[in-house]
């Protein structure tokens, strides 16, 4: 098969099934392993897919439900999730209570963690197994667990953070927009974001450029452009608002 024509098929594979892996994508198209990861390599320089470790994720404006798997999205834009987690990291105080949200960027920010005395409430077993390595004191809110996202949630979930006022929150999103908000897939999920939200006096959004103009299944709190933390701005009509940017 050709290259242009090899493009097309892995892009068109990509956009319909939003995340295919290397080896299907040599069968897919009867290429070696060496090809297919040249071809993302290109791919994702050209802004046409995400690619992954063992595969490649889809990039667009649609409304999405699919969700990748924890270690999945924790390849994806990895220095903007550096670059996003320091930026938040100098917004927090010693003796501070803060909620992390489960996810890959907050769990970045787990790891710069370097205030003093302060403590945390997450919904992430990774993340409070990050932090107690690290001598920090971190509570678990106890809940199901959805092991795609480590995410602890449900009716016990949101029980539990609201009996705590927090001083600041950091959050996840699967997507940004200016009409539909800060969005997630699933809506357990996104009602565990917005109880928790709620019960901060100040919280933040971390989601990296490649989430702008994306719009995932359900809304956890309307677009608030002073609550959104960001590697970069890189669509225009974003930048006339105060966003939080952190260039990586």
């Amino acid at each position: 098969m050709l290259k242009p024509a090899r493009l097309a098929k892995i892009i068109e594979a990509v956009t319909l099934q939003k995340y295919v892996s290397v080896q299907a994508l040599m069968e897919l198209t009867d290429s070696s392993e060496s090809t297919i990861r040249a071809d993302l390599i290109e791919l994702d320089k050209e802004g046409k897919l995400i690619r992954l470790r063992g595969g490649a994720q889809a990039l667009n404006d649609e409304t999405l439900s699919y969700e990748l798997s924890f270690e999945q999205k924790m390849e994806i834009q990895a220095g903007a999730k550096r670059a996003m987690a320091l930026k938040a990291l100098s917004l927090i105080k010693p003796n501070s209570l803060i909620y992390l949200d489960a996810g890959t960027s907050t769990f970045a920010l787990a790891e710069e963690l370097n205030v003093p005395n302060v403590q945390i409430v997450t919904n992430s077993a990774l993340i409070a197994r990050k932090l107690m390595g690290n001598g920090y004191k971190a509570f678990l809110v106890g809940g199901e667990l959805k092991m795609s996202t480590d995410a602890l949630i449900g009716p016990f979930a949101q029980e539990n953070v609201c009996k705590f006022r927090f001083d600041l929150g950091f959050f996840g999103a699967n997507g940004v927009d200016l009409q539909e908000g800060f969005t997630t897939p699933d809506p357990i999920e996104a009602s565990m974001k917005q109880t928790a939200f709620e019960r901060c006096q100040k919280a933040y959004v971390l989601a990296d450029s490649s989430k702008f103009d994306v719009v995932t299944a359900v809304r956890f709190h309307p677009f608030e452009p002073e609550a959104l933390i960001t590697d970069a701005i890189t669509k225009a009509k974003y930048k006339k608002f105060k966003i939080l940017e952190a260039k990586p």
